[in-house]
């Protein structure tokens, strides 16, 4: 919440007729999240202008703001690459089918809205069953109570690829897999009390019959893009 603004300093009668006032003023200065519209809630930032007349109410003037926190994507943190791999044994009745692997590279953390992620990986299947690769950019909304003690998670597939499938006993690789982020989905939010916008992408071996074999790399959607050095 912020506090009222009196145009002048003070208040600003208004005879009979037609008035033009401009002014400018100044948003206060904070760590403030940015606008957002979710499944349960909204953060939202207004202009409210007030005609206060005699032995009336006050009328009231409303126009909604769309503020954009700067969450900057040149961050050393966000920049450094991640990496993740996993494995498992499958089995086919009572026998052991073969294990299958997967070792995945981004290039970094932070991205931007509609840029592309480039996705690196290796797959290895030992098994009798055909695995097909898949990559999905994951959204979730999570509202909380004032006081913390509950919770409500959203989860929502943004969007996702899938690579060539890896055949029984044969390896697999992407080595520039690309996938590109939405253009109009909301930044990050993780400063604010009562709700949080995350993402992730989740790289995975889809099994048939069975549970899927996935990496986990979290992501920071930010309004700032990655500063490219001139060629």
């Amino acid at each position: 919440f912020f506090p009222s603004l009196a145009i002048g300093g003070g208040e600003t009668v208004l005879r009979s007729g037609a008035h033009e006032y401009p002014f400018r003023t100044r948003f206060p200065e904070g760590n403030f999240p940015s606008s957002f519209q979710g499944v349960h809630g909204r953060v939202f930032y207004a202009l409210v202008v007030q005609i206060h007349r005699p032995w009336h109410l006050a009328k009231e003037f409303r126009s909604e703001l769309n503020f954009v926190s700067h969450i900057d994507a040149n961050h050393p943190q966000l920049l450094a690459p991640l990496s993740a791999s996993n494995d498992k044994e499958l089995c086919c009745l009572c026998c052991t089918s073969g294990p299958i692997s997967m070792n995945c590279r981004l290039d970094r953390k932070g991205y931007v809205q509609g840029e592309m992620i480039q996705i690196i990986a290796e797959f290895e299947n030992a098994s009798s069953r055909t695995l097909v690769p898949r990559a999905t950019l994951v959204q979730t909304q999570t509202f909380y109570t004032y006081s913390r003690l509950s919770k409500r998670c959203v989860p929502k597939n943004l969007v996702k690829v899938e690579g060539t499938p890896v055949m029984p006993h044969r390896s697999g690789v992407w080595g520039n897999q690309m996938l590109q982020i939405p253009a109009n989905i909301p930044l990050t939010i993780s400063n604010c009390q009562i709700l949080e916008v995350d993402y992730f992408l989740m790289v995975s071996l889809c099994i048939p019959n069975g549970t899927n074999l996935s990496v986990i790399f979290p992501l920071i959607m930010c309004s700032i893009p990655v500063c490219r050095p001139p060629a």
